[in-house]
């Protein structure tokens, strides 16, 4: 391609026996195979993962293992595995709608400075302006060097180790969203966002080349050090899909229907998408919401 990206898909889960791994997830995993035939597939597991970091950043491992919570892990790891082997990094919850090598993807018209791409943030209050469930990388780029220098100033501490941590800022897509902010001008010229709408499509649940189902299986847990029920609800979560769509409007219409009045956000979603609600409920069917 000429952005020199690598034909490579990575992904990660937490263990090579994918026997446990959900229907839905198997589907849209295979799904990058149907589209890319021609480009490497890597399943990373965690161990694998740790090795990775052993080998090529062991500065980092104090850090790498004092992550309460294992999303901070496979956050950071994303960000080591493109600046070390370049290529596609997608979430297990990402599926592949049309390809990502056109030109409004991996592989811009000639002239181009973009050596890094990452989908722009379809919420970016919540999330900052770019999401890490997808990015792609030409190796070795400055870009990401600013991201681990971040990463070691939000560094978990003991009480958060402790307490809980919210992984969006310290390893997250706030994290890639603000070394990217923080980059002179000049420099974020070679950090290109992909339309969310095209490579995406979060909130419709459908986009042209690449959809992100955002089926919600990561968790930080309150206490993680003692909290065995959170973490067995991170589990079941891996077990049955439920689009995230489906459960903002399951909050909203709970908050409606006990006369409760909506934030000016919630309710421009409500009135754009209320009407899917019941498409969702008999679809998926009732679930709990604390799951």
């Amino acid at each position: 391609m000429r952005s020199g990206v690598p034909k490579i898909i990575h992904q990660t889960w937490p263990s090579r026996n994918v026997s446990g791994v959900a229907p839905h997830y198997r589907k849209w995993s295979a799904s990058w195979g149907s589209c890319h035939p021609d480009w490497l597939h890597v399943l990373w597991d965690d161990c694998d993962i740790r090795t990775l970091f052993a080998k090529h950043r062991p500065s980092f491992l104090p850090i790498f293992d004092a992550y309460p919570n294992p999303v901070q892990r496979a956050d950071i790891f994303r960000c080591l595995v493109s600046n070390e082997y370049g290529g596609a990094y997608v979430d297990m919850d990402y599926e592949c709608t049309g390809g990502i090598d056109g030109p409004t993807g991996l592989n811009p018209p000639p002239g181009s400075s973009c050596k890094v791409f990452i989908v722009n943030s379809p919420d970016p209050e919540h999330d900052g302006v770019l999401q890490n469930a997808f990015m792609a990388s030409v190796p070795h780029q400055p870009y990401w060097e600013n991201v681990f220098e971040l990463a070691i100033e939000r560094k978990s501490t003991w009480t958060g180790r402790i307490w809980g941590e919210i992984p969006i800022q310290n390893t997250g897509p706030g994290l890639v969203s603000d070394a990217y902010t923080k980059l002179p001008e000049e420099a974020q010229k070679a950090i290109c966002g992909l339309n969310s709408t095209e490579f995406s499509g979060q909130a419709e649940g459908k986009a042209p080349y690449a959809v992100h189902r955002n089926a919600g299986s990561w968790c930080a847990c309150r206490y993680p050090l003692i909290n065995f029920p959170c973490w067995n609800k991170c589990k079941q979560k891996k077990k049955k899909y439920v689009p995230s769509m489906y459960r903002d409007l399951t909050r909203y219409k709970r908050s409606l229907d006990r006369g409760d009045k909506l934030s000016e956000s919630d309710a421009a979603m409500w009135k754009a998408h209320g009407h899917r609600w019941q498409e969702y409920f008999d679809e998926y069917g009732a679930f709990d919401e604390s799951a």
